[in-house]
């Protein structure tokens, strides 16, 4: 018995051990019990202390209860009897194993689902073996849940030993899927940790519950007690727990006619149970007799016999003929009393009130007879109730705290989403459009956007001989080549602070100084632009086998720019500033750049021009031009 209950002790807490290893995923010293304070800062559960705390109680309980009759006790025929406090030590047995399996479900994300299953069972096996063992008596219900844990959980090992070994783990390591743990606030990891001490607390009072439960409806047995009675009672004392009367019958007693100096004579006993919660159930009774005594050999209510000068009287079993009654009957419930007695032959002189009296009995205590333990489970159960009531609520509150967390990520994801949109939707609104008129479009898509400005360079370039290049070139290759170049074009716009207008075939249309002020920089600019646009073409005839020219056109002046369309729209420029930089172009030379006089008065403090060159300009007449 002693080996068992240490085996039990041990096994709860090498458990515990056990299941902290894989909430911890990797592999736990045991010089961490010497340090709890700083162990439990650094993530292992104070749980596994106070597993320890009660396994050590439990080994210094079972080591008392071998000197004495704590626990159990042995007859003479050395047959194991439990004891009144029994039910501590099973107690103290079931609750390392509901705490560490309140560790389990806390940690569940913590684990493997196979390991998780694993632990849970081996937990599951001895609590089902403790409560068997309360129930049903005579059979090591313990030790066999205990062998099935085991055998379960060796198997279980096995297994992750094997997803170790091919899975190449370092062997400090444990296999488990690396769990990312959710962020809490302060508050949010207290009530985690007060959830965690009620769902504790509510498990270990509903284990002991039901501990008090089923011993309530069993009983506990309680020890042999044995009463010596010098003066033997004539009638029942209340203040004794147990009374027993045994007197000869002053109205039914005659001289024996075979033996005249023997009286023959009825003697009556009567066992009072003052007990208010506990049930005799088994007693025997013996008090002396003179020689040359004998019994009428019944039935009575009880088996008589002599033995040693001594009348022995013992409760009737399944089996005797003096039970007449069926065993049931010869228990004494509490405050209850049972009658037995005898015809006994003795000498004339004999009296049962001057000898001695020897009763021992046996019992079980019924402890919801008893007032006090039912206020005692009561309260019990107010306070289970209580803490589940609190856990529950704090784990509603957590849940509730969880999911509006993942509210509030889910709207940051999808703000970031919306946000992305939007600077995606702004970047291709800007790449159709300048900055002012895509907000003024945003802001009032249904209005009229057109606007004038009084100082705007217009440049146009187009390739030079493009017709004939593109005729002997397939489609893809001409849209190829425009696309590179164009794009060249486009990046150095970007840097250069150009505003592209649009493209136009093999032409392409910019300006620069979209702006309601007079005096700008966008001539400027827009020269400074231009030489780079020759330097890209000439990058591109570097890697190209095609070689290309182009011809540019510039003018500055007062125009009009707005958006033309609600589908597909585009923003355009006009006026006679637009077409002058056009004529500028179709009459410029190749690798040129040609500009009007107002764009060459604008720029001449930086840039040397050639003399002037008149043309005819459509609507315009004699106009004089310089080349860069």
């Amino acid at each position: 018995m002693l080996r068992i209950q240490l085996q039990s002790a041990f096994d709860a807490d090498a458990l515990c051990f056990y299941v902290c290893e894989f909430i911890k995923q990797s592999r736990l010293n045991f010089s961490l019990l010497l340090n709890p304070k700083s162990s439990t800062k650094n993530g292992i559960p104070v749980q596994l202390f106070i597993v320890l705390f009660l396994c050590l109680i439990g080994i210094l309980l079972i080591a008392v209860s071998q000197f004495t009759n704590l626990f159990y006790y042995f007859d003479k025929n050395n047959l194991y009897h439990r004891s009144t406090f029994y039910p501590v030590s099973i107690v103290l047995g079931l609750l390392p194993g509901i705490i560490t399996f309140t560790i389990i479900l806390q940690n569940k994300k913590k684990l493997a689902k196979n390991v998780f299953i694993s632990l849970l069972a081996y937990c599951a096996f001895p609590f089902i073996g403790i409560i068997l063992l309360l129930i049903v008596y005579g059979f090591p219900w313990v030790d066999f849940s205990l062998g099935l844990g085991a055998l379960h959980l060796f198997y279980s090992s096995i297994k992750l030993m094997e997803l170790e070994f091919y899975s190449r783990e370092q062997e400090h390591k444990i296999l488990n899927p690396i769990y990312k743990a959710e962020l809490h606030t302060s508050e949010t990891q207290k009530r985690v940790v007060r959830n965690h001490f009620w769902q504790t607390f509510s498990l270990c009072l509903g284990g002991i519950l039901l501990v008090l439960v089923i011993v309530s409806i069993k009983g506990i047995s309680l020890s042999e007690k044995t009463l010596v009675i010098e003066e033997p009672y004539s009638e029942n004392d209340v203040s004794k727990s147990v009374c027993v009367t045994f007197i000869r019958n002053a109205e039914k007693h005659w001289i024996d006619g075979d033996d005249p100096d023997r009286t023959g004579a009825q003697y009556d006993g009567v066992i009072f149970n003052n007990m208010k919660s506990t049930i005799i159930t088994d007693w025997k009774f013996s008090i002396f007799v003179p020689e040359n005594s004998s019994v009428d050999p019944g039935p009575w209510n009880g088996t008589f016999t002599l033995s040693e000068n001594y009348l022995n009287v013992r409760k009737p079993h399944d089996g005797d003929k003096e039970n007449i009654h069926g065993s049931d009957f010869y228990t004494i419930t509490p405050l209850k009393t049972l009658g037995f007695g005898c015809i006994m032959y003795t000498p004339h002189d004999y009296q049962p009130l001057n000898q001695m009296l020897v009763f021992t009995y046996s019992s079980i205590l019924k402890p919801l007879t008893n007032t006090i333990f039912d206020i005692f489970l009561g309260l019990l159960f107010v306070i289970f109730i209580i803490s589940t009531t609190i856990m529950l609520f704090e784990g509603k509150l957590i849940r509730v705290e969880e999911e509006n967390r993942k509210l509030e990520s889910t709207v940051k994801e999808r703000t970031k989403e919306l946000e992305a949109e939007k600077n995606r939707s702004e970047s291709l609104l800007l790449n159709i459009l300048p900055k002012e008129i895509a907000k003024e479009l945003t802001a009032h898509p249904d209005s009229t956007i057109a606007k004038q400005y009084p100082n705007v360079t217009v440049l146009f370039t187009d390739i030079v001989g493009f017709t004939k290049i593109s005729g002997e070139m397939t489609a893809e290759e001409v849209v190829t080549m425009l696309n590179k170049m164009f794009t060249m074009f486009d990046e150095r716009a970007q840097r250069e602070g150009i505003e592209k207008i649009k493209t136009i075939g093999d032409a392409y249309m910019a300006a620069a100084g979209l702006t309601l002020e007079q005096y700008n920089d966008g001539a400027l600019r827009m020269i400074r632009f231009a030489k780079g646009l020759l330097e890209d073409v000439k990058t591109f005839n570097e890697n190209s086998d095609i070689k290309l020219q182009i011809r540019l056109g510039i003018n500055s002046g007062a125009l009009v720019a707005g958006v033309i369309g609600k589908t597909k729209f585009i923003y355009d420029i006009w006026g006679d500033t637009v077409n002058v930089a056009s004529r500028m172009e179709s009459t410029g030379l190749p690798m040129k750049i040609h500009v009007t006089e107002t764009t060459k008065a604008q720029t001449s403090s930086l840039y040397q021009y050639s003399k002037n060159t008149e043309i005819d300009v459509k609507g315009k007449g004699m106009m004089k031009t310089y080349f860069l």
